[in-house]
């Protein structure tokens, strides 16, 4: 009997990670979607059949739910897509495939049902049936027997559930699904804070930190916070420390500072470590994350300052923390001195990088389907290791064409630059020779670390598809700066036009940066700023040559205003004006044919001059 074709697809998934208000929220719901996504390959592979995208014969996650957890590394990254192809017998039964699925699930959910919820259920109302449904209800499987991929996306019109609205209070991590307590708060509000003060009392001895005093949750809600410490039970194998204790996206923030400061001031950075240590401080363990600044602090011998939570490296937190009488006043007066004797604060952004392929569908058609998989394997292959090793980045996911991690924000361009050239040297790789159409794009948004994570991830997600993407004309990064008061800076490119020299990754900011030479009060003042903003960006077309024109407008302006004592100041200044405008004026990627053309548009922005003085401020330290 000969083989059929199989497409398989498990949502959602926007819905189901981006709903996160940790990194670990992030961390474990990513996770989940690949592991179950494995259980759908695995019970292919072991019934006969052969997943031929993507490749995941030395997938660590599929060997790990093949051999239920006796496997020597344990996996707590994603790795697998939502969706796959394969090739199964003629008498597969494609139905047992979306159990194995639902089988899956079921033992995560039960497992933490047992662990949290089961101890407190008769304090709720219909807590068990609440349970019941969501977690029953939540999936979504879509598979088919076609050719075609875009069967499936055909498919999915064809509802077999329409999820109705939940009743009652809402999940404050999932908020489309009712809490569990079962209690509406305008109404039962006493009985709806016993039944989450019993339900905090029950987990808090072994897991003081992870349900906080206004989290009230669904079960989904409760299987993304919980399910690392059930991993063991649930899937076969447990989450490592460094899984557990995933960084925060404020520790991520305060990365750079804390170089800083065992650069400049080590002796004082760890003074003050075992101050903020005794006085109630928490400890955080880094494990093998941030490879770079625990040499650092082991050169210095200074392990205790970089084993603070990030709150002690922020004065407005310590302030909190005191006037709970957390810790003690004059822990304050030690930080602002550590910080004086820095020069600068703590930075108060992380990077947030998402990349993926461009068009892959088309690349699967018209190429060696075997080949462009094997590709995305050789790119992913020790990944995580390097961005971690490398850039000081800890990975959410990485599968296919698909790459999400975190890094302190000095570290992000430099890796975005990187991955975008191994994703196209991976393709050369395996088929031999330059693949023109395997591209990639990537966004980075810089937040501050108090805007919730969801908006952080959906606004990655926007910066990706519609600006790099729809708007740039992929092969592109689109870039975002997200402050305390909301989104301030949107700026993209093409790669061909950010990346100045492909054997190094040098880009376009750091030859602004250089053009500099430490230097930057008038160009990247915020008077020269405002004026290019004011006066330049609202400018209507000046004719023929309008861009040359501009240029020679905007450096007359900045050499009246700079006044170069001789010709070669002079110079200096124009080359700095000239680099600048390369991000002002928008470049985007447009296909015609078979060939690729990159356009210098006439349209003037200065979001690009901003995002150079942000790169610039927070390379020093000095943005709040």
């Amino acid at each position: 009997m000969s083989n059929k074709i199989i497409h398989f697809s498990i949502g959602p998934v926007q819905g189901f990670i981006a709903e996160s208000r940790r990194t670990r929220d992030l961390l474990s719901s990513s996770f989940l979607l690949s592991y179950l996504a494995g259980c759908a390959m695995a019970y292919v592979m072991d019934h006969g059949g052969t997943v031929v995208f993507p490749k995941v014969d030395d997938d660590l996650l599929v060997q790990a739910i093949r051999q239920e957890g006796k496997v020597q590394e344990k996996p707590f990254i994603g790795s697998l897509p939502n969706r796959f192809k394969a090739s199964v017998p003629a008498d597969f039964d494609s139905g047992q495939c979306e159990d194995a699925v639902r089988k899956a699930w079921k033992k995560i959910a039960d497992a933490v049902w047992e662990l949290t919820v089961a101890k407190v259920r008769h304090r709720g109302r219909n807590t068990r049936e609440i349970w019941d449904r969501q977690v029953e209800n939540w999936w979504e499987l879509t598979w088919v027997i076609a050719k075609e991929p875009s069967v499936l996306d055909y498919r999915k019109y064809w509802r077999d559930y329409i999820p109705s609205d939940e009743p009652g209070d809402k999940c404050t991590l999932v908020p489309r699904l009712q809490e569990l307590s079962g209690y509406v708060r305008a109404r039962e509000r006493d009985k709806q804070k016993t039944f989450w003060d019993c339900l905090r009392e029950t987990i808090s001895k072994e897991y003081p930190l992870d349900l906080g005093d206004k989290e009230r949750l669904s079960a989904i809600g409760m299987i993304k916070r919980f399910f690392p410490h059930v991993a063991e039970e649930a899937i076969g194998w447990s989450w490592e420390d460094e899984a557990l204790h995933f960084p925060s996206v404020k520790y991520i923030a305060a990365h750079p500072g804390m170089i800083r400061a065992l650069e400049k001031c080590p002796e004082m950075a760890e003074a003050y470590g075992k101050e903020a240590k005794k006085s109630g401080i928490y400890s955080v363990s880094l494990k093998e994350h941030f490879p770079f600044l625990q040499a650092k602090a082991k050169e210095n011998d200074a392990n205790t300052f970089i084993s603070l939570d990030a709150a002690a490296f922020y004065p407005n937190e310590l302030e909190v923390l005191i006037e709970e009488k957390k810790v003690p006043k004059y822990l304050l007066d030690y930080l602002n001195n550590l910080i004086k004797e820095m020069g600068q604060p703590f930075s108060r952004y992380y990077a947030l990088l998402m990349m993926d392929g461009d068009r892959l569908g088309n690349l699967l058609r018209n190429r060696d389907e075997v080949k462009v998989s094997k590709a995305l394997s050789v790119f992913c292959d020790g990944l995580e290791k390097d961005i971690r090793d490398h850039y000081e980045g800890v990975t959410i996911y990485a599968g296919g064409d698909d790459v999400m991690a975190m890094f302190p924000m000095d570290r992000a361009l430099d890796a975005a630059v990187d991955l975008s050239q191994r994703y196209k040297k991976s393709f050369n790789e395996v088929f031999h020779e330059v693949i023109q159409e395997a591209t990639s794009s990537a966004a980075i948004l810089f937040a501050h670390y108090k805007v919730p994570l969801r908006d952080v991830l959906n606004e990655g997600r926007r910066l990706l598809d519609d600006i790099a993407k729809a708007k740039t004309g992929r092969d592109s990064l689109a870039m975002g700066i997200w402050t305390s008061s909301g989104m301030s800076v949107t700026w993209s490119a093409p790669w061909d036009t950010i990346i100045k020299e492909k054997e190094t990754n040098r880009t376009v900011f750091d030859e602004i940066m250089a053009s500099l030479q430490g230097k930057r009060e008038t160009l990247l003042s915020n008077s020269f700023l405002y004026k290019l903003q004011s006066v330049y960006e609202p400018m209507p077309l000046l004719g023929e040559n309008h861009k040359e024109k501009i240029k020679r407008l905007v450096t007359a302006d900045y050499i009246r205003i700079l006044r170069p004592e001789n010709d070669l100041l002079k110079k200096e200044a124009e080359e700095q004006i000239e680099w600048l405008l390369q991000v002002c004026f928008v470049a985007k990627r447009k296909v015609k044919g078979k060939d690729v053309v990159i356009e210098q548009t006439d349209q003037f922005e200065t979001d690009g001059a901003l995002l150079a003085k942000f790169l610039a401020q927070e390379r020093i330290g000095e943005h709040e």
